[in-house]
Protein backbone atom coordinates (compact mmCIF):
# COMPACT_ATOMS: atom_id res chain seq x y z
CA UNK A 1 0.00 0.00 0.00
CA UNK A 2 1.50 3.29 -0.62
CA UNK A 3 2.16 5.46 2.25
CA UNK A 4 -0.66 7.99 2.79
CA UNK A 5 0.74 11.61 3.35
CA UNK A 6 -1.45 14.02 5.28
CA UNK A 7 -1.67 17.25 4.14
CA UNK A 8 0.01 20.28 5.57
CA UNK A 9 -2.82 21.97 6.63
CA UNK A 10 -6.84 21.31 6.42
CA UNK A 11 -9.47 24.35 6.16
CA UNK A 12 -12.74 23.26 7.76
CA UNK A 13 -15.53 24.89 6.07
CA UNK A 14 -18.59 23.94 7.93
CA UNK A 15 -20.47 23.72 10.88
CA UNK A 16 -20.95 20.42 10.99
CA UNK A 17 -17.45 19.00 10.50
CA UNK A 18 -16.25 21.81 13.50
CA UNK A 19 -18.46 20.60 15.99
CA UNK A 20 -16.95 17.02 15.26
CA UNK A 21 -13.70 18.29 16.20
CA UNK A 22 -14.72 20.57 18.90
CA UNK A 23 -14.94 17.87 20.90
CA UNK A 24 -11.35 17.78 23.56
CA UNK A 25 -11.38 13.99 23.20
CA UNK A 26 -11.73 13.98 19.54
CA UNK A 27 -9.16 16.92 19.25
CA UNK A 28 -6.70 15.21 21.27
CA UNK A 29 -7.70 11.57 18.88
CA UNK A 30 -6.93 13.81 15.76
CA UNK A 31 -3.84 15.55 17.39
CA UNK A 32 -1.84 11.68 18.21
CA UNK A 33 -2.76 10.66 14.31
CA UNK A 34 -1.42 13.43 13.08
CA UNK A 35 2.03 12.75 14.42
CA UNK A 36 1.99 8.55 13.10
CA UNK A 37 -0.49 6.17 12.02
CA UNK A 38 -1.93 3.98 15.00
CA UNK A 39 -4.61 1.64 15.50
CA UNK A 40 -7.86 2.34 18.16
CA UNK A 41 -6.08 0.07 21.07
CA UNK A 42 -3.18 2.39 20.42
CA UNK A 43 -4.31 5.52 20.73
CA UNK A 44 -6.74 4.39 23.84
CA UNK A 45 -3.28 3.26 25.59
CA UNK A 46 -1.60 7.00 25.21
CA UNK A 47 -5.21 8.60 26.27
CA UNK A 48 -5.47 5.62 29.04
CA UNK A 49 -8.76 4.82 27.85
CA UNK A 50 -10.05 1.36 26.22
CA UNK A 51 -10.77 0.99 22.74
CA UNK A 52 -14.64 0.48 23.39
CA UNK A 53 -14.88 3.94 24.73
CA UNK A 54 -12.93 5.05 21.13
CA UNK A 55 -14.66 3.48 18.63
CA UNK A 56 -17.67 6.22 18.11
CA UNK A 57 -15.26 8.75 17.88
CA UNK A 58 -12.74 7.64 15.10
CA UNK A 59 -16.01 6.82 13.20
CA UNK A 60 -17.19 10.30 13.17
CA UNK A 61 -13.84 11.69 12.85
CA UNK A 62 -13.88 9.11 9.88
CA UNK A 63 -17.03 9.95 8.37
CA UNK A 64 -15.95 13.45 7.82
CA UNK A 65 -12.38 12.85 6.42
CA UNK A 66 -10.65 13.96 9.50
CA UNK A 67 -8.74 10.82 9.79
CA UNK A 68 -8.30 7.70 7.22
CA UNK A 69 -7.49 4.09 7.29
CA UNK A 70 -3.78 3.67 5.73
CA UNK A 71 -3.63 -0.01 6.74
CA UNK A 72 -5.22 -2.99 7.98
CA UNK A 73 -3.31 -5.91 8.81
CA UNK A 74 -4.09 -9.52 10.37
CA UNK A 75 -3.14 -9.46 14.01
CA UNK A 76 -3.58 -12.96 16.18
CA UNK A 77 -6.66 -13.33 13.17
CA UNK A 78 -8.00 -10.50 13.84
CA UNK A 79 -8.41 -7.50 11.50
CA UNK A 80 -6.70 -4.23 12.65
CA UNK A 81 -6.74 -0.86 11.50
CA UNK A 82 -3.80 2.24 11.11
CA UNK A 83 -5.33 5.31 11.20
CA UNK A 84 -3.58 8.64 10.65
CA UNK A 85 -4.90 12.03 10.45
CA UNK A 86 -5.81 13.84 7.11
CA UNK A 87 -4.26 17.13 7.76
CA UNK A 88 -1.31 17.67 10.19
CA UNK A 89 -3.12 20.73 11.41
CA UNK A 90 -6.74 22.80 10.96
CA UNK A 91 -7.90 25.67 10.69
CA UNK A 92 -11.12 27.73 10.34
CA UNK A 93 -12.74 29.42 7.04
CA UNK A 94 -13.19 32.75 7.33
CA UNK A 95 -16.72 33.32 9.04
CA UNK A 96 -17.15 30.44 11.19
CA UNK A 97 -15.33 31.97 14.33
CA UNK A 98 -18.33 34.48 13.80
CA UNK A 99 -20.07 35.50 17.11
CA UNK A 100 -22.51 37.98 15.14
CA UNK A 101 -24.32 35.14 13.60
CA UNK A 102 -26.27 32.81 16.28
CA UNK A 103 -25.86 29.98 13.67
CA UNK A 104 -21.72 30.19 13.91
CA UNK A 105 -22.15 31.33 17.68
CA UNK A 106 -22.58 28.17 19.53
CA UNK A 107 -20.00 25.86 17.26
CA UNK A 108 -17.72 28.76 17.49
CA UNK A 109 -17.79 28.74 21.17
CA UNK A 110 -17.46 24.22 21.68
CA UNK A 111 -14.21 24.74 19.36
CA UNK A 112 -12.61 27.78 21.55
CA UNK A 113 -13.62 25.50 24.97
CA UNK A 114 -12.13 22.18 23.03
CA UNK A 115 -8.60 24.22 22.55
CA UNK A 116 -8.58 25.16 26.24
CA UNK A 117 -10.05 21.27 27.53
CA UNK A 118 -7.43 19.43 25.31
CA UNK A 119 -4.68 21.69 26.32
CA UNK A 120 -5.35 21.00 29.85
CA UNK A 121 -6.30 17.43 29.60
CA UNK A 122 -3.02 17.26 27.74
CA UNK A 123 -0.68 19.04 30.33
CA UNK A 124 -2.58 16.72 32.91
CA UNK A 125 -1.91 13.63 31.60
CA UNK A 126 1.60 14.21 30.36
CA UNK A 127 3.10 15.58 33.51
CA UNK A 128 0.85 12.15 35.89
CA UNK A 129 2.39 9.31 33.16
CA UNK A 130 5.87 11.41 33.87
CA UNK A 131 5.37 10.81 37.41
CA UNK A 132 4.55 7.29 36.80
CA UNK A 133 7.61 6.76 35.07
CA UNK A 134 9.96 8.27 37.94
CA UNK A 135 8.18 6.11 40.42
CA UNK A 136 9.09 2.94 38.38
CA UNK A 137 12.76 4.30 38.69
CA UNK A 138 12.72 6.46 35.03
CA UNK A 139 16.09 8.18 35.21
CA UNK A 140 15.65 11.92 35.99
CA UNK A 141 15.53 14.03 32.32
CA UNK A 142 14.15 17.81 33.19
CA UNK A 143 12.88 18.57 29.89
CA UNK A 144 11.63 22.60 28.90
CA UNK A 145 7.94 23.12 29.80
CA UNK A 146 6.53 26.73 29.88
CA UNK A 147 2.65 27.95 31.41
CA UNK A 148 2.60 31.29 31.24
CA UNK A 149 -0.93 34.38 31.31
CA UNK A 150 -0.58 37.72 30.76
CA UNK A 151 -2.51 40.54 30.31
CA UNK A 152 -2.07 43.84 28.76
CA UNK A 153 -3.94 46.35 27.33
CA UNK A 154 -3.10 47.23 23.43
CA UNK A 155 -4.33 49.31 20.86
CA UNK A 156 -5.85 47.42 17.97
CA UNK A 157 -2.77 48.29 15.92
CA UNK A 158 -0.66 46.85 18.18
CA UNK A 159 -2.98 43.26 18.74
CA UNK A 160 -2.61 43.09 14.80
CA UNK A 161 1.21 43.27 15.50
CA UNK A 162 1.63 40.95 18.02
CA UNK A 163 -0.80 38.25 16.28
CA UNK A 164 1.34 38.22 13.22
CA UNK A 165 4.30 37.17 15.06
CA UNK A 166 2.62 34.76 17.06
CA UNK A 167 1.74 33.34 14.04
CA UNK A 168 4.75 32.94 12.56
CA UNK A 169 5.92 31.64 15.30
CA UNK A 170 3.14 28.59 15.13
CA UNK A 171 4.26 28.29 11.61
CA UNK A 172 7.74 28.16 12.57
CA UNK A 173 7.19 25.48 15.80
CA UNK A 174 5.41 23.72 13.07
CA UNK A 175 7.77 23.51 9.89
CA UNK A 176 10.54 21.96 13.29
CA UNK A 177 8.82 19.18 14.31
CA UNK A 178 8.26 18.10 10.25
CA UNK A 179 12.44 18.59 9.66
CA UNK A 180 14.76 15.83 8.92
CA UNK A 181 16.52 13.43 11.76
CA UNK A 182 18.85 15.23 13.34
CA UNK A 183 22.68 14.31 12.56
CA UNK A 184 23.30 12.60 16.11
CA UNK A 185 20.66 10.81 16.16
CA UNK A 186 18.76 12.42 19.20
CA UNK A 187 15.71 11.09 19.84
CA UNK A 188 12.20 14.49 19.15
CA UNK A 189 9.95 14.34 21.90
CA UNK A 190 6.05 15.34 21.20
CA UNK A 191 6.22 18.94 22.34
CA UNK A 192 2.32 20.77 22.27
CA UNK A 193 1.58 24.75 22.08
CA UNK A 194 -1.18 25.81 22.91
CA UNK A 195 -1.86 29.70 22.25
CA UNK A 196 -5.26 31.78 22.78
CA UNK A 197 -4.69 35.40 22.10
CA UNK A 198 -8.40 37.18 22.50
CA UNK A 199 -10.12 40.63 23.68
CA UNK A 200 -10.80 40.11 27.96
CA UNK A 201 -14.06 41.30 28.69
CA UNK A 202 -15.85 41.42 31.50
CA UNK A 203 -19.70 41.97 32.66
CA UNK A 204 -21.04 45.21 33.75
CA UNK A 205 -24.07 46.16 35.34
CA UNK A 206 -25.60 48.23 32.17
CA UNK A 207 -25.03 45.10 30.01
CA UNK A 208 -22.08 46.62 27.71
CA UNK A 209 -18.81 44.94 28.01
CA UNK A 210 -15.30 46.44 29.22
Amino acid sequence: MEQFKPETNRTIQDLETLQVVADPLRAQIFELLAEEPLTVRQVGERLGLTAGRLYYHFNLLEKHDLIRVVETRTVANMLEKLYRASARSLELAPGLLDFSSMENRDGSLRMLASIADAARDDLLRSIQARLAELDRGASANPRQVMANRAIARLTSQQAGVFLERVQALIAEFEQAGQAAPTADGEDRVPYAMTVIFNPSFYYREDGETA
